[in-house]
Formats: structure tokens, sequence, C-alpha cells
């Protein structure tokens, strides 16, 4: 009598089983790839800003809704910053110094400061153009002399030019001359800090246009040192020239606290009007001299009419 077959069931398992085992995988595999990957923050940054419409807007995160029917995705404005607080041109202006000097690898002895505004309230002026540089390397000049270094014209070709595209803005730029206390040294450090001061003046006025009268060039001599003479060192930090760039709306024009500072006589709304700085100078040569006719004319007059 035959036998039967035993095992009524297919051998070899089920196909269930294989598929489960490779989506297991898989699905481990992915999950090593994400642990082992990284986000840059200035990549993600720039990938954000490729969806931005507006650069100068700031956008956090994409964000993708539809228009209409939902035949396309509307496009990402971001979060439009508030009126009146997009970037200046003094922003754009210290922005530029602050990228030519990084780009430049510039040490820690060349400083670029901006002033800031702790309040909402800019009625009476804004901080912000008021640009403090220190230089120390970047404008250096042969020793015991007013004549500049071949280093030092790359930086000030750069900065005239950017110096010139906001002159209109401009109420006074102060060049500080300063000089180190060196005992052997026989020239004397007020004369030389003064004749450094009105180097820089000259070739901003020379060379880039720049109205004399908004050029203020001082010599500080060794009378105010930021290191110990005593030392190389010392004395190479203390050899150092510091300008302060000064917009027409800083407070320190609008309360003629500069007056106060260097003497200078302007009229300020005269400088709002668009009219320069020279211009605006009370103290105007051929606006005295039309006035001292007028009033010439006004006793003439008064005599002439009292015979």
């Amino acid at each position: 009598m035959a036998r039967k077959k035993g095992g009524g069931e297919e051998s070899g398992g089920s196909w269930m089983d294989t598929y489960g085992d490779m989506v297991t995988l898989l699905l481990t595999f992915f999950i090593v790839l994400y642990s082992m990957s990284s986000i840059e923050e200035s990549k993600w940054a720039e990938i954000v800003k490729a969806f931005n419409k507006n650069g100068k807007t700031k956008v956090d995160q994409i964000v993708l809704v539809v228009e209409g029917d939902g035949d396309k995705p509307a496009e990402n404005k971001g979060e439009d910053e508030p009126e009146g607080k997009g970037l200046t041109e003094f922003d754009e202006f210290y922005t530029a110094l602050v990228e030519y000097l990084d780009s430049q690898e510039a040490s820690a002895a060349e400083v670029a400061e901006q002033g800031k505004d702790d309040s909402e309230d800019l009625s009476n002026g804004t901080n912000k153009e008021n640009i403090y540089l220190k230089f120390q390397d970047m404008i250096a000049f042969e020793p015991d002399t007013a004549v500049l270094r071949e280093s030092s014209y790359d930086f000030l070709d750069f900065f005239g030019e950017k110096l010139s595209e906001i002159e209109d803005k401009l109420a006074v730029v102060i060049i500080k001359g300063h000089t180190a206390a060196y005992d052997s040294s026989e020239v004397d450090s007020r004369i030389l800090s003064s004749e450094r001061a009105s180097t820089i003046a000259n070739y901003l006025e020379t060379n880039y246009n720049i109205e004399p009268k908004k050029l203020f060039p001082l010599g500080l001599a060794n009378l105010y040192p930021v290191a110990d003479n005593k030392s190389e060192e010392g004395r190479m930090k203390n050899r150092r020239v510091e300008i302060s760039i000064i917009g027409v709306n800083s407070p320190l024009i609008k309360n003629d606290l500069l007056k106060s500072l260097i003497g200078m006589d302007y009229d300020y709304d005269k400088i709002l009007e668009g009219n320069s700085l020279a211009k605006a100078v009370t103290g105007d040569a051929n606006e005295a001299s039309d006035e001292k006719q007028a009033e010439e004319e006004k006793q003439d007059d008064k005599q002439k009419e009292e015979e």
C-alpha cells in the first residue's frame, strides 16, 4: 500500500518573513545615516535665504502655503522688518568696513565699532551714525615721519571710496594721530601726530574729494597711551590712528555737542536741507560779507533820512 506524503503545509517558510526582514534592515540603515548627518547653521541660512524674495528682510523658516485653487505655492516673503528699521547707508558702510578687516585677517589692534540705540525713540538722532575706528597696522607711517607706508594705501583707498559714497550723510570725520613716548626720539610728538593726522585728511580730500571742512585732523601726541611705553610692544600699540565718523543725524550734531567739543559752528537745519557742511557753516566768509554789506546799506539809508 502506497504511503502518503506527509506535511500538508508548504515548506521553506512564508515570503512575508523575508520582506519584513528587508524593511527592518532598510529602516535601520536610514536611522544610522540620519544619526551620522548634521546640518550646518550657515548652510541652512543660505538655503533659507534662497527662498527669500527680499534679501534684506529676515526669514527664519521656509513655509509653503497655497494660493487660489492650490495650483502653486505662495512666495515666502519672510518677516518684514518694521518700517524705518531697515539698513541705513551708515549700517552698510560699517558692515563693509568690518568685512574688509575680516578679509584681511586684521589683528585685534584694528577696531571698528558702531554706536547703538537702546531706545526706540530716535527723534533725537541715532547713535548708529557714530562710527569709531582704531588702526595700528592698517594705517602706518615710516619712523619719526608723516610718510605713509606702502602697506597703508590699500586700506586708505578702500576707506576713501566707501566714505565718498556716504559723504552727503557726513557731518564731520575726526582723525586723531597718536604717538609713543620714546626717550631717544628727537621729534616733537605733538607736531608729528598732527602731521600724520593731516596726511590722512589730505589724502582723502585729494584722492576722494571729501569736503575739507568735514575733515578734522587732531594731533594728540603721546598724551593718551593705551599701553606701557617702557616696552617696544607697548609703544607699537600707542602709535595709532583713531577715526570718528559722525553723521548728520547723530545726537552729537542735533544736540550741538560737537560744537563745544571741537569748536565748529554750523546750522543743523541747513545740513538737513541737503546743503554741504561748508555752506552750512554760519561763519562762512561770503555770507558774512553779504550781511555786512546789507547792514552798511541800511546805515546809509538811515543817515539820508535823518538829513
